[in-house]
């Protein structure tokens, strides 16, 4: 997700009489119109059926929510990589609005709908969807009767054909907290609205798109004056039965007798949806989906499956991610499905920049097998573009060598975090697994190869 900042070029003050300034790189945000702002205050009194904080309101009755915003005042065919940022966010210049209200308050007015929190993606906790509830958003300029409008047409997206902006509504992931503080409020970009995977946003788009991936891809269709006061209003997308649409699953994975596999669907209570083959299981779920049903699946593998039922099982998933279903977290001692279908081409260690750790398994003649931890050492003291690289073995017996034996190999400025574990096909996972685990703290992204 990282990209190429813009530098922190001086701001040009600019001679208007409202003081606004050209936004060209970071800088704290001044309310403009604050006459106006406080007259929209004043106008919202709270009632059993409308919850008020600052900026923004409850409507219970109409079940929306209504913030307000300034524009930042960008000109039209400006690229924005947010459409609107919290009133402490120094990003009004990559952002077509600054909201009134802090994004706490706004995720707090959502809540008063029903709508629960969601989550960020967070790499950290194996998390690559926005997860939580949709929601429509849709605008109007505060003076004048003009009907409201979406929030899509705000902006101009290369891709027509799937718009980042569309028909399924962004997603309330609720932004980041701590003990009870919003840390969107201040930690930067204090994302209300989001155009990319940002990992504290309080909405979010409802894709897979890093920051560098779509950057440029939107930019400003409209012109509004720096401070010109629009009024954001979002409702919940709930599915045909008026419920959320949000459902955690787990999918528990066995070994039958006569070779196949066992697959139990649980929901977030542990109660069993589905019983019977991986087929019968992946039905199910596709049938959540066409149901109104936004599911978040997490796969759970028996130990006594094989290295290579496990690449089959996680290939079958892989096909469904993104496609009906969302992929998401990994068990307890356990690995994220990805980790059990890694790129053939990562196997070539010259073309992996920087090495990761290497836990190869073997079996010797009598059965027993070996360990070897294997570091490949980068000497890029040479003229060639290329580093030399020189794997060294270090063979142990137990499992608990190994942190040890990686610290010491790789020494204490390592800062790689990726583990490549190598194991015969037919191995169970329960031989495998241990290595993952006792190293989990340290190489938190593990892939494993059949051999």
């Amino acid at each position: 997700m990282n990209k190429t900042f813009f530098p922190l070029i001086p701001l040009l003050f600019a001679a208007a009489h409202v003081g606004a300034i050209d936004l060209s790189g970071p800088t704290e945000w001044a309310s403009i119109h604050t006459n106006a702002i406080h007259a929209w205050q004043a106008g919202q009194k709270p009632s059993a059926s409308l919850k008020v904080w600052n900026g923004v309101v409850a409507d219970l009755s109409k079940r929306e929510v209504r913030f307000l915003v300034e524009a930042s005042g960008h000109r039209s065919g400006v690229t924005t990589e947010f459409a609107v940022v919290g009133p402490m966010s120094d990003r009004a210049y990559e952002s077509a609005a600054v909201s009134v209200a802090s994004p706490g308050d706004i995720v707090r007015a959502v809540e008063a709908l029903g709508t629960p929190r969601g989550g960020c993606v967070d790499g950290r906790i194996f998390r690559f969807w926005p997860c939580g509830e949709r929601y429509a958003a849709s605008f109007r300029a505060l003076e004048g009767d003009d009907k409201p409008s979406p929030v899509a047409s705000l902006f101009l997206d290369t891709d027509k054909a799937s718009p980042m902006l569309g028909e399924g509504g962004i997603v309330f992931t609720g932004g980041e907290w701590r003990d009870g503080v919003c840390l969107t409020d201040t930690n930067m970009p204090s994302s209300v609205i989001s155009l990319y995977n940002e990992g504290q946003t309080v909405f979010d788009i409802p894709f897979q798109f890093g920051q560098s991936e779509v950057y440029g891809r939107v930019t400003l269709a409209k012109t509004f004056k720096q401070g010109d006061l629009l009024e954001f209003i979002l409702r919940p997308i709930l599915s045909p039965d008026g419920k959320l649409r949000v459902h955690h699953y787990t999918v528990k994975v066995s070994p039958r007798a006569d070779g196949g596999v066992v697959a139990t669907l649980l929901d977030t209570d542990g109660t069993r949806k589905n019983d019977g083959s991986l087929a019968d299981t992946l039905t199910a779920l596709r049938q959540c989906q066409t149901s109104g049903i936004d599911p978040f699946v997490m796969l759970d593998l028996a130990e006594s499956l094989t290295v290579k039922q496990a690449q089959e099982i996680a290939t079958a998933f892989e096909l469904l991610d993104g496609k009906g279903l969302k992929m998401d977290g990994r068990p307890e001692g356990g690995l994220f499905f990805r980790a059990y279908l890694p790129l053939a081409k990562w196997r070539e260690r010259k073309d992996r920049i920087p090495q990761p750790f290497e836990v190869h398994l073997a079996r010797d003649a009598d059965g027993k097998t070996k360990k070897t931890l294997t570091f490949v050492e980068e000497d890029w003291s040479g003229e060639e573009l290329d580093p030399k690289l020189t794997p060294r073995d270090y063979p142990f017996e137990q499992w608990e060598e190994l942190p040890s034996l990686v610290k010491k190999t790789g020494g204490e400025e390592n800062k790689v975090n990726v583990l490549f574990l190598f194991a015969p096909l037919d191995m169970k996972l329960g031989d495998v697994l241990p290595a993952a685990r006792v190293l989990q703290s340290r190489l938190p992204v593990v892939y494993l190869f059949g051999d």
